[in-house]
C-alpha cells in the first residue's frame, strides 16, 4: 500500500486535468472534497462539492464552463505567485472564519457567565441533543459487559495489521491490481443516520452526525449503508479498508469505560434500512464483528478510525456479491457498563458534516470474462388445493381448519417459493401413462386409412417386413379410445399480452365467474405452429424447395407432423404509436423506457405557456426527469418525456433580451473572475455588467435571466460569501440583492412572464432542492413545489 488516496492526476482518465489539490495540483483526490483547487484560469479556486461531482471527477467535465484545451503551458498548474504567508493570512481573515471566531469568543463569555451562576445557585443543567425532548426511561444495554482486557497501546503508535483500528492523518489505498479498479464508496443521502430507544420518529437517516452511545437515559445506535451495485460480481476482492471519522464529542466521556462494535450485516438481513425503527435495526443479525473493538481512548474528533478488513472478511463480502446482493450495511453498537457517553462519527451529509463520509475503499481484480449466474433459489412444490364446490363445503373446511388449529396449532406459512404442478397432461405420453396408473382404457392415436390402394400396398408391405425382423406388431386393445384434442389459448404475442390474460384470468376468478367444464382424461393439448409465409416471388419458392431436399439428402426425412398440430397464422405487430410528449399524473407508470419518437423544437413550447418547467428525481431511476408545474397553485401538472424540452427552454427563454437582439452570457473577466456581460447579437460587441472580485476567495457569478420588460437581468453571485440572487440594468447599473442568507444557497432564477415575479431553486429549510418564488423586489418568498423530492432548475415559459 504505497499510493495515498490522493492519486497523480494524470492517471485519473475520467478527471479534468485541470482538478489538483490546494497544496499540490498535480494529484486528485478519488472523491469530492474541500482542498480541490480548479487551475484552468490565471488564479485558482476551490469548485463546490456539487460540481466536483457532476463535472470535475467525471469523463464530461468537458462540458464544464470553466473548461479549455490543455495546453503545455496551462498542463503545469502551477499556483499563483502570491507567498504562501499571505494565503495562510487571507484564509484566516476570511468573512466566514472571522464570523466563526467572534460566535466562539462569545460562547466561552455566556459559558464562563453561566458556570458562575451555576456555582452561585447550585443548578445544573445539560444541552438537548436534538429536537426531541428526552424522557427518563431505563438505560437500555446494548451488548453485555465486555471482561476487562489490559491496557493497549495508543492505536497510532501500531503498525496496521489485518482487521486493526488505527488512526491515520490521511486515507491509505493501495495500488489497482493490472486490469484491476479501486472503489472508494460512500454512503449516498439517506443511507446514513442514527437510531434511538425514545425518538418519535423511526430514525434519522440524512443527519450529519453518526451518534452511538447512551445520553439521557437513552441508548443510541447508527448505521451505514455501501452502494455495491458498480462492483461486478466474481472478481477477486484484493483488498478492502473502512474508514469512519469522528466528528462530535461534546457529550463524550473519555474517563467512562465502554465499548463500541462495528458490525457487518448481509442485504437480505437488513433489506429496507429507511423503514428501518431501533429494534428492527438493532435484531438484524450481524455477520461480521470489526475487531479489535474500539475503546474511549480511539475516539476524538477528526481522529479516522480505519480497518483493513482481512481475507475472511473479503471472501465472505466476495460471497455477498455472488448471491446477488448490491449493499452493505454497516452497523455501529456500544456498550457503556455505567455512566453516560455519546460519540458521533460524521455521516458526510448534512449541514453540519465535515465533509469526512463513512469510506469503504475496496481494490477489485479485473472481473471474469463472463458474469456469473446468480444462484437459483429453491421451491416448494404444493398441490393447488380447489376452490369449495358450494357454500356447504367452504363453511365445513373452515371449521376443519379451526379444529386443527385448537387441537395441533396453526399452520406453516406457505413459502413465497411456492410452485404447482401443470393441472393438466402436457402431451399424450403423459396422458397414456395416467391411464395406465388409474386402470382407464388406453389412449392410443387412430391409424388413418390409407388413401389409395398403392398407400395401403406399401402398408402391409412394411409390416410384413417388420414382422420377418423384429416381431409382429402389439396388437391394438379393443377397448381403447383416441385422443381429445382441446386448444388452449394461442401463444401470446409479446408479454403485454400475456398480462392481459393474466389479469382477465384474475379479475374472473375474483367475480366468482363459474369454471370451465372439466376436460376427460384423455385430453391432449394442441401444438401450435405459424404458417409458413408464402414466398414473395417464384425465386424463393425454388430456393426452399432445394433447400428442403439438400436436407432430406444430408440429415434425413424430417420427423413426421404430430397428430395435434395446428397451424396458426402470426398477428403482424402494431404500428408503433408516438410517444405523447407529456404524460398525466393520473396514466404515470415506472420510468418510460422507450426512446421518443419526436423531435422537440420551439413550436412545442407553446403549450406550455405560463407553465414552470423543472427537473426532478420523483420518478427515481437514477436519473432526472422534466416535469411540469402550475405556478399559481404549485402543483404538478404531468411528466414530460423528452428532456430536450426543459434544455430547449434554458437556451431560448432565459438568456435573451425580449426583442431578440441581445444576450447576457457568463465570461471570465481579464482576472480570471466569472462576470455577467450582455453580448450584442447585431454588432458582436460585449459589455461587462458586473465587477465582483474578493482577495479571500474566488467569486463565481452565473445563471443569467433576463426580464420579459427588458428592464433587469437576474443572476446568481458568491459575493457575499454565499449564493444569493441579484439584479441589474443592461446598462450595469443599479445592481440590487434579493436573497440574504445564512448558509443555504439560492439558484437558477426564471422571470415570470408578466416580469413581477421570480421562481429559483434553493435549499432552505429542508436541505433538499426546492422550487421557491418570490416577487420581483425579493419580497414574499415562499417555497412552491414544498415536495418529498429534489426538484431544481426551474424554468417559467412564455
Amino acid at each position: 500500500m504505497n499510493e495515498e488516496l490522493f492519486s497523480p492526476a494524470a492517471s485519473q482518465a475520467s478527471t479534468c486535468p485541470h482538478l489538483g489539490l490546494r497544496e499540490d495540483p498535480n494529484a486528485v483526490a478519488l472523491i469530492p472534497t474541500a482542498i480541490h483547487r480548479c487551475y484552468a484560469r490565471n488564479r485558482p479556486f476551490a469548485p463546490d462539492l456539487e460540481h466536483q461531482e457532476t463535472f470535475c471527477l467525471r469523463a464530461g467535465h468537458g462540458a464544464c464552463p470553466h473548461f479549455r484545451p490543455v495546453t503545455p503551458e496551462s498542463a503545469l498548474k502551477a499556483e499563483p505567485s502570491r507567498p504562501r504567508w499571505m494565503k495562510r493570512v487571507g484564509r484566516l481573515l476570511s468573512p466566514t472564519r472571522l464570523a466563526a471566531a467572534v460566535v466562539s469568543v462569545l460562547l466561552v463569555v455566556l459559558a464562563v457567565q453561566a458556570y458562575h451562576l451555576m456555582a452561585l445557585t447550585g443548578a445544573t443543567f445539560t444541552t438537548p441533543l436534538v429536537e426531541e425532548v428526552p424522557t427518563s426511561v431505563p438505560t437500555v444495554s446494548l451488548l453485555p459487559t465486555p471482561t476487562p482486557t489490559p491496557p493497549r497501546a495508543s492505536p497510532t503508535a501500531a503498525p496496521a495489521q489485518a482487521n486493526t483500528a488505527v488512526s491515520f492523518d490521511r486515507f491509505v489505498t493501495p495500488t489497482p491490481v493490472p486490469g484491476g479498479e479501486i472503489f472508494a464508496i460512500s454512503p449516498q443521502p439517506g443511507d446514513a443516520g442514527w437510531w434511538s430507544t425514545q425518538g418519535e420518529r423511526p430514525n434519522h437517516l440524512g443527519d450529519s452526525f453518526l451518534y452511538v452511545g447512551q445520553y439521557g437515559g437513552q441508548s443510541y445506535i447508527a448505521g451505514v449503508r455501501f452502494d455495491l451495485s458498480r462492483v461486478p460480481r466474481g472478481a477477486a476482492i484484493v483488498d478492502a479498508q473502512l474508514r469512519l471519522t469522528g466528528l462530535r464529542a461534546d457529550r463524550f466521556s473519555p474517563d467512562v469505560p465502554g465499548t463500541w462494535l462495528v458490525q457487518l450485516i448481509a442485504e437480505a438481513d437488513v433489506p429496507e434500512l429507511t423503514t428501518s425503527t431501533f429494534l428492527q435495526f438493532y435484531a438484524a443479525p450481524a455477520s461480521i464483528t470489526l475487531f479489535p473493538q474500539l475503546t474511549q481512548a480511539d475516539l476524538a474528533e477528526g481522529r479516522s478510525n480505519v480497518w483493513n478488513l482481512d481475507g475472511n472478511i473479503r471472501a465472505w463480502l466476495t460471497q455477498q456479491l455472488l448471491d446477488g446482493a448490491t449493499t452493505l450495511t454497516l452497523r455501529i453498537i456500544s456498550s457503556i457498563p455505567a455512566g453516560e457517553s455519546l460519540f458521533a462519527w460524521d455521516s458526510g451529509l448534512g449541514p453540519e458534516s465535515g465533509r469526512e463520509a463513512p469510506l469503504l475503499l475496496l481494490n477489485v481484480g479485473p472481473p471474469p470474462t463472463a458474469t456469473p449466474p446468480l444462484p437459483t433459489r429453491p421451491v416448494v412444490v404444493a398441490t393447488l388445493t380447489p376452490a369449495p364446490g358450494n357454500a356447504l363445503t367452504a363453511v365445513a373446511a373452515a371449521q376443519t381448519a379451526t379444529a386443527e388449529a385448537s387441537l395441533f396449532g396453526t399452520p406453516t406459512p406457505i413459502p413465497y417459493q411456492i410452485v404447482t404442478p401443470t393441472p393438466t397432461p402436457a402431451n399424450l405420453a403423459t396422458v397414456q401413462a395416467i391411464a395406465y396408473q388409474l386402470n382407464l382404457p388406453p389412449v392410443l392415436v387412430d391409424t388413418p386409412q390409407p388413401a389409395n390402394a398403392a398407400t395401403a400396398t406399401e402398408i402391409a408391405a412394411y409390416a410384413t417386413a417388420v414382422a420377418l425382423t423384429t416381431g409382429t406388431f402389439t396388437p391394438v386393445p379393443t377397448n381403447y379410445v383416441t385422443p381429445f384434442i382441446y386448444y388452449p389459448s394461442p401463444p401470446a404475442e409479446n408479454v403485454a399480452t400475456a398480462a392481459a390474460r393474466v389479469i382477465m384470468a384474475t379479475a374472473a376468478a375474483q367475480r366468482g365467474d363459474p369454471t370451465a367444464t372439466p376436460l376427460p382424461y384423455n385430453a391432449v393439448p394442441a401444438i401450435y405452429i405459424y404458417a409458413t409465409e408464402t414466398p414473395a416471388n417464384q425465386e424463393t419458392a425454388v430456393a426452399q424447395i432445394q433447400q428442403r431436399n439438400a436436407d432430406a439428402i444430408t440429415t434425413g426425412t424430417p420427423t413426421p407432423t404430430p397428430f395435434n398440430l395446428v397451424v396458426i397464422t402470426r398477428v403482424p405487430p402494431p404500428t408503433p404509436t408516438p410517444i405523447p410528449l407529456t404524460v398525466g399524473l393520473d396514466a404515470l407508470t415506472p420510468t418510460p423506457t422507450a426512446t421518443p419518437t419526436r423531435v422537440v423544437t420551439a413550436a412545442d413550447l407553446a403549450q406550455f405557456s405560463g407553465k414552470i418547467l423543472f427537473l426532478s428525481d420523483r420518478a427515481g431511476g437514477g436519473e432526472p426527469t422534466t416535469w411540469v408545474m402550475d405556478p399559481a397553485t404549485g402543483s404538478v401538472l404531468a411528466m414530460v418525456t423528452d428532456r430536450q424540452l426543459h434544455r430547449l427552454a434554458q437556451e431560448l427563454i432565459l438568456p435573451y433580451s425580449p426583442d431578440g437582439r441581445q444576450k447576457a452570457i457568463v465570461e471570465a473577466d481579464n482576472r480570471g473572475e466569472l462576470q455577467i456581460k450582455v453580448l450584442s447579437l447585431e454588432y458582436g460587441t460585449k459589455q461587462q455588467l458586473t465587477n465582483y472580485q474578493s482577495v479571500y476567495f474566488d467569486v463565481l457569478t452565473y445563471d443569467p435571466a433576463w426580464s420579459p420588460r427588458g428592464d433587469l437581468i437576474a443572476f446568481v453571485s458568491n459575493n457575499s460569501g454565499g449564493d444569493e440572487i441579484y439584479t441589474v440594468d443592461p446598462q450595469g447599473q443599479n445592481i440590487v440583492r434579493l436573497t440574504f442568507n445564512d448558509w443555504e444557497w439560492d439558484k437558477h432564477p426564471t422571470w415570470s412572464p408578466d416580469g413581477s415575479q421570480i421562481a429559483f431553486y434553493s435549499n432552505r429549510e429542508t436541505q433538499r432542492k426546492q422550487i421557491w418564488i418570490m416577487d420581483a423586489d425579493g419580497s414574499n418568498v415562499r417555497n412552491l413545489s414544498n415536495s418529498p423530492y429534489n426538484d431544481w432548475d426551474p424554468v417559467w415559459v412564455r
